[in-house]
């Protein structure tokens, strides 16, 4: 009888601890999804606004070249164009300021900004081709 209390009470010390690892185990995995869904979307923002800088500088090349003769529309492309870089640079800071707790509401925020940004930029650069 000793035997077998002593049995159960072991089966139940495995178990316990065996739970109790497999729910480290599911926050970990967690933690970890969290942590790769956050560097890929930075690294998405990223270059998204590395193709702005790009777009940026040959504007404001053509604007330099052109002088006192620049389009005003060219001029304020730029000025949109540096707005929406800046609407970038938020929504990459907010991103790798999240918190596991927050991650949902900056993660949809976040890619509605990509979104946005990615579709005004193709229409913007397809209008400067126009342009030019």
């Amino acid at each position: 009888m000793k035997y077998s209390n002593l049995l159960i009470a072991i089966l139940f010390t495995a178990t316990a601890l065996f739970l109790v690892q497999c729910g480290e185990s599911s926050e970990d995995s967690a933690a970890e999804r969290f942590e790769e869904e956050r560097s890929e979307l930075v690294s998405n923002l990223e270059s998204l606004r590395d193709d702005i800088d790009e777009q940026l500088e040959e504007l404001g090349s053509r604007i330099d070249a052109a002088g006192d003769e620049a389009d005003e529309s060219l001029t304020n492309a730029y000025d949109e164009l540096r707005g929406e870089r800046s609407n970038l640079d938020r929504a990459i800071d907010d991103v790798q300021r999240a918190s596991e707790d927050t991650w949902s509401s900056v993660k949809s925020g976040a890619e509605d900004t990509y979104d946005s940004i990615s579709s005004t930029l193709d229409d913007w650069m397809n209008d400067l081709e126009d342009l030019f």
